[in-house]
């Protein structure tokens, strides 16, 4: 692995596990619905930056309503809920319960969907 590949992931690490901390820090200032808009204005506007200098192109149009969907529910309720579950849990309690996330996808895709896991899984 290269440095700046090394540097690209620590830089990751440090602002993704930052992350709760810094959401327990905004919301002393702001309420958790204008947090989650003031985090994605910025998010927003930086990849609209990226996207233009990358000339990446926009989505089809019959493709904007699904993304919009699942914008709403996977995005925007998500992190929502998540400001709001860090007015009364702390932030190493919040992360804790946020990395958990994928051993309940694992066990209801086990009960619901009949999925196998291997020892490794």
């Amino acid at each position: 692995m290269d440095l700046t590949t090394l540097s690209a992931l620590a830089f990751t690490l440090v602002l993704w596990a930052s992350a709760f901390a810094g959401i327990r820090a905004g919301l002393e200032g702001y309420g958790p619905a204008h947090l989650a808009l003031l985090r994605f204005l910025v998010a927003s506007s930086t990849l609209v930056v990226y996207a233009v200098l990358a000339r990446i192109r926009p989505p089809r149009r019959a493709d904007l309503g699904r993304i919009a969907l699942l914008g709403f529910l996977g995005i925007t309720v998500y992190h929502v809920a998540l400001n709001y579950g860090e007015l009364t849990v702390s932030a190493g309690a919040a992360s804790l319960l946020i990395a958990s996330g994928p051993i309940f996808t694992a066990l209801l895709a086990v009960s619901f969907l009949g999925e196998r896991l291997t020892p490794l899984g």
